[in-house]
C-alpha cells in the first residue's frame, strides 16, 4: 500500500512539473513571450552619439553651401540637449521632405534634426517630439493683390482660377490639397527652395504661397515692396515645430522630450529663438507646463 501511494505521489509530482514547464514563459528563442521592441535609444546610449538626418531649411536648420557648417534654432537646441545627455550629434545625411521618412524607417539615421510640421500622414509612419516652437502659416501674395479675404476660411482662394504654389512633399502642399482642393496646384521639386516660390509670386506665375512668417520676412528684407502676408492676423494654420522620431519608439521619445524640457525650462530655447528671430513674434512660443502667480 505504501509503495502504491509513493508511486502515485511521484506521478503527481512529475505531472505538476510538466504543467509548470509547459505554462512558464519560454526564452526569446522560443518566441512565445512578447518582447519589448528594441529602441533606438539603446543604440544611442551604447554608441554615445545621435545619428541624424536633416533638411536644409532656412532659420531652423541651415547648411552653409561652402563650408557645410550647420546652424539654426534646431541645431543649437539639439546640440545643447546632447551635451546635457553626454552625447554627441553625428550629422549623417541631408535629405528632402519627401524622402526623410524613408531614411528613418530604414535606420540610416536615428531622427530628423530639422524642424518638422506634424500632419496626419506623417503620424501614421513616425513619432513626434514635443514642440520646440510654433509657426503660424501665412498666405504670401503680391504687394498689390486684393482679391482674397479671410471670410469662410479663405474661401476666395479655393477657386479653379487661383494658382497655388507648393514644394513636393511639403506641408504647404498638404494645405493646398486639403483646404483648397478647387484651386490649381503648381508643384515644385524639392531642389527649388522657397525663394523661387516667393519670386514666382512676384511675377504672377503663382497667386499665393503658404509659408511661415520668418521666411517671408527674410525675403521681404532683401526684396522690399514685392510681397505681403495677408494672413498675419488670421493664419491659415498653426504648426508645432518638432523633431521627427522612429514610429512607435516611445522610449526614444521619452528621452528626447525630457532633454528638450530641460533646455526649455532653463531659458535656453527662448534665448535661441531671440537669436534667430528675424522680427518680433515671428515664432510662437511653446507654453510652459506651469505658471507663477
Amino acid at each position: 500500500m505504501k509503495r502504491k501511494n509513493l508511486l502515485s505521489g511521484l506521478v503527481a509530482l512529475v505531472v505538476s512539473l510538466l504543467v509548470i514547464v509547459g505554462c512558464s514563459p519560454k526564452s526569446s528563442g522560443g518566441g512565445n513571450v512578447s518582447q519589448a521592441p528594441a529602441s533606438v535609444r539603446d543604440q544611442i546610449m551604447q554608441s554615445g552619439k545621435i545619428r541624424v538626418g536633416y533638411v536644409n531649411v532656412s532659420v531652423g536648420f541651415n547648411v552653409d553651401p561652402k563650408t557645410k557648417e550647420k546652424s539654426g534654432i534646431f541645431v543649437d537646441v539639439l546640440e545643447e540637449m546632447a551635451k546635457n545627455m553626454a552625447l554627441k550629434v553625428e550629422y549623417v545625411e541631408e535629405v528632402g521632405w519627401g524622402t526623410m521618412i524613408a531614411g528613418l524607417q530604414t535606420k540610416r539615421y536615428d531622427m530628423i534634426a530639422s524642424p518638422v510640421w506634424p500632419n496626419s500622414n506623417r503620424a501614421k509612419q513616425t513619432t513626434f517630439s514635443n514642440p520646440v516652437y510654433y509657426s503660424a502659416i501665412g498666405i504670401w501674395v503680391r504687394q498689390d493683390e486684393n482679391r482674397f479675404s479671410p471670410d469662410g476660411g479663405w474661401a476666395s482662394l479655393n477657386e479653379p482660377g487661383i494658382k497655388l504654389g507648393a514644394i513636393d512633399g511639403s506641408t504647404g502642399e498638404k494645405i493646398a490639397q486639403t483646404q483648397f482642393p478647387h484651386a490649381k496646384l503648381l508643384s515644385y521639386p524639392e531642389s527649388v527652395g522657397e525663394g523661387q516660390l516667393f519670386l514666382d509670386v512676384t511675377t504672377g506665375k503663382v497667386d499665393a504661397f503658404f509659408e511661415e512668417p520668418a521666411k517671408g520676412f527674410l525675403y521681404v528684407k532683401n526684396n522690399p515692396g514685392k510681397i505681403k502676408n495677408i494672413a498675419a492676423d488670421k493664419p491659415v494654420k498653426v504648426f508645432p515645430n518638432v523633431f521627427l522620431l522612429p514610429g512607435g519608439d516611445y522610449r526614444m521619445k521619452e528621452m528626447i522630450d525630457t532633454a528638450l524640457a530641460e533646455v526649455e525650462n532653463s531659458g535656453f530655447v527662448e534665448r535661441i529663438l531671440r537669436k534667430y528671430e528675424p522680427a518680433p513674434n515671428a515664432y510662437y512660443r511653446a507654453a510652459l507646463p506651469y505658471r507663477v502667480k
